[in-house]
């Protein structure tokens, strides 16, 4: 596309660079208007006689072609796309889920001259309606070319943006500690991983209150799974401070394998994930039982959207953890 200055009768069918105001200072032609027979005698009614316009060369996609045709390819299961306006189109949560890009999918597609997309960063959870990031083309035209190479993108890339459903539906809570703290654990954990998992779709259901012993923890845990349960949370007196404690002693006497103890969060330092075959086993550190964000929102939306974490993806989590 050119920038030229051009005369008003010339003008028709090009672009307007800059936005036109009336004597009273409001806005009468809005800029990246393609201008009409009617807006030209707008214009010569201002007294202007020539105005900037852009010219688009022959392999030139207008902007608004240019959002709808990425926004099309980005749309998946679980998103949609808004109408195209001014180069932007948005995308928007059709679902409840977790939200996923391709972080280095991303990098590669913001890497074209003028075309961008800006998106909530990985693995946040969404509700219905959210708007998830946002399309933009800057200039009001680009290359064919161009388009075309962050189209490649988003097919070799697929998908670069997707809403994970999800899939937990019930998590048990066992509580430990000394029988004078009974109601003070089990109070203060229940209520904010209720509510946490509520917005997930799951339901928490009020499990054991036991000692801080091996055998009786097992027997919590065993009694859980027996159950069909799809997820174990676990919040003590006091934080699990070793693997060598014992609630990870009593997780491995029921067959279970501890992933990681001890993450790059704070709050969270102290946070511990295990599995039984498929079932998550959270060891929920002392920062669960507040409202605040912590260590257990950054895990927990990826495991009721039933990703399997590994301890290289609790290590990770370091980038950013320092969440205070």
């Amino acid at each position: 596309m050119k920038v030229i200055k051009i005369r008003i009768n010339e003008a028709v069918g090009h672009v307007l660079i800059h936005n036109q105001a009336g004597p009273d200072g409001r806005r009468v032609l809005r800029k990246g208007t393609v201008l009409t027979p009617e807006d030209g005698e707008t214009l010569l009614s201002l007294g202007q006689t020539d105005v900037y316009v852009g010219v688009l060369d022959e392999d030139d996609i207008h902007e608004d072609q240019a959002a709808r045709r990425l926004g099309d390819l980005l749309a998946a299961a679980g998103l949609t796309t808004s109408n195209a306006a001014t180069g932007r189109v948005n995308l928007i949560a059709e679902t409840r889920g977790l939200f996923t890009v391709d972080v280095e999918g991303l990098l590669a597609f913001n890497d074209r001259p003028g075309i961008t997309l800006a998106t909530l960063p990985n693995n946040t959870p969404v509700q219905p309606k959210k708007v998830l990031g946002t399309i933009k083309i800057i200039p009001y035209s680009v290359p064919q070319a161009e388009l075309k190479a962050a189209e490649a993108v988003v097919r070799e890339r697929c998908p670069l943006a997707a809403i994970k459903p999800f899939t937990v539906n019930q998590a048990v809570l066992i509580t430990t500690g000394s029988e004078a703290a009974r109601d003070k654990v089990a109070g203060s954990f229940t209520g904010p991983l209720r509510e946490r998992l509520a917005e997930f779709g799951a339901e928490l259901v009020d499990g054991p209150y036991v000692a801080e012993d091996e055998q009786a923890i097992s027997q919590a845990i065993q009694a859980a799974l027996d159950g069909e349960v799809e997820m174990i949370l676990i919040a003590g007196e006091t934080s699990i401070m070793d693997t060598d404690d014992i609630t990870p002693r009593a997780i491995k006497a029921v067959g279970g394998e501890i992933v990681h103890h001890g993450v790059p969060v704070e709050p969270g330092n102290l946070f511990m994930l295990a599995y039984h075959g498929n079932i998550p086993i959270v060891g929920a550190p002392g920062c669960a039982r507040s409202k605040s964000y912590n260590v257990i929102d950054m895990v927990l939306p990826r495991l009721a959207a039933g990703e399997r974490l590994t301890r290289s993806d609790l290590v990770q989590l370091g980038h950013g953890g320092y969440l205070k």
